[in-house]
């Protein structure tokens, strides 16, 4: 028996029948109905970032809840639902964002690799972050410096082909920003996936396209 991650009730009476016949989901209907879907893809200084969803209340309480909260047992609920998508894009090297060391051994675990666990894919860490930080905590001025906290790791072979950028919240753009440009010099082709967008941004990205 499969229960909800979120409400716990038994999923074999509480999902849709695309849920069912898949078994990707480990959500019922009634949670899953409370995601806010984007499924669409933005450009920033030419790299494009494709989003699952919006990041907004209950998606932000999701994540502390997970990554702050310790709970792991959540971490399936965020991309295995779209592991067919990954499937298509399995010829690409896939490149997750960092982690602050100091985060790393404050949780135990990389958030980033417990949400991909299940999902098959040959994972890359070719990047490293000095400084803890949130984006969206920080002014105009402080998120222009994060070319000061990410950095390549020395001595890690920097995949070659089309790779994938992959993090959990897009909230500037900042961090995929510094990866792209850390990374373009040896590869050509360079895209990102993100499980949800601020909806400023994606706001603006609408704007800037119309």
């Amino acid at each position: 028996m499969k229960y909800c991650l979120i409400c716990l009730c038994e999923l074999q009476d509480h999902q849709t029948l695309q849920q069912w016949l898949f078994m990707e989901d480990p959500l019922c209907k009634e949670c899953r109905a409370q995601f806010c879907p984007v499924n669409r893809k933005v450009q920033i200084n030419g790299l494009n970032i494709f989003a699952f969803y919006l990041y907004d209340s209950f998606m932000e309480a999701l994540l502390f809840q997970m990554k702050e909260g310790r709970d792991i047992a959540l971490a399936p609920l965020f991309f295995l639902p779209f592991s067919r998508w990954f499937h298509q894009h399995r010829h690409l090297k896939w490149i997750l964002m960092p982690s602050s060391e100091h985060k790393f051994i404050e949780r135990g675990f990389s958030p980033l690799r417990e949400m991909l666990k299940n999902i098959p894919g040959l994972l890359y860490e070719p990047l490293y972050k000095k400084t803890d930080f949130k984006q969206s905590k920080r002014s105009k001025v402080e998120r222009a410096q994060v070319s000061q906290e990410i950095f390549l790791k020395e001595e890690y072979p920097i995949p070659q082909g089309h790779l994938l950028l992959i993090d959990d919240v897009c909230t500037t753009g900042a961090t995929l920003q510094r990866a792209y440009q850390l990374l373009k010099t040896h590869n050509n082709e360079i895209e990102a996936v993100v499980l949800c967008i601020h909806p400023l941004l994606l706001e603006q990205n609408k704007k800037r396209s119309r």
